[in-house]
């Protein structure tokens, strides 16, 4: 073997960063396009700068169940769509893909009962920016 040790390692290192400069310069997607090339089909739709600063907001969320306290009549005459806020927070809107699924529960919860349960919600879970964020991430993946 010609090299051995950390010169092998350097030349592979110097080999692969040259290929990702070649690819870099001639492929003709990259950013945006080739990450919709790659995510459209998973129905993973991209999050712009102003949303990916509002997810961690989002994960706010303890498990304590107080966003669920009256939610009975609603999970009851939801049919099974809705299971209650906490769930929907813990489950579905964390995973993009689930995001209809979770854009048809919250369409059981009006924004004004949503914007009473953040003043309750102890952690302050925005529900509203949440359910806003959901529901657009839905459309897309739908689209």
């Amino acid at each position: 073997m010609l090299f051995s040790g950390r010169v092998l390692a350097a030349v592979i290192l110097a080999w692969s960063f040259l290929k990702v400069l070649f690819a870099r310069a001639f492929s003709r997607k990259s950013g945006l396009a080739l990450f919709h090339e790659n995510y459209d089909a998973d129905r993973l739709p991209a999050v712009d700068p102003d949303e990916r600063a509002l997810m961690p907001r989002f994960s706010r969320c303890i498990a304590c169940g107080r966003c669920d306290l009256g939610e009975a009549s609603r999970i009851a005459r939801s049919n099974g769509a809705y299971p209650g806020l906490m769930s929907v927070v813990l489950a579905s809107s964390r995973s993009m893909p689930d995001h209809d699924a979770a854009a048809l529960a919250l369409d059981h919860v009006p924004d004004e009962v949503l914007a009473a349960k953040e003043r309750e919600c102890p952690t302050g879970v925005p529900f509203v920016e949440l359910a806003r964020f959901v529901r657009a991430k839905a459309a897309l993946s739908r689209a």
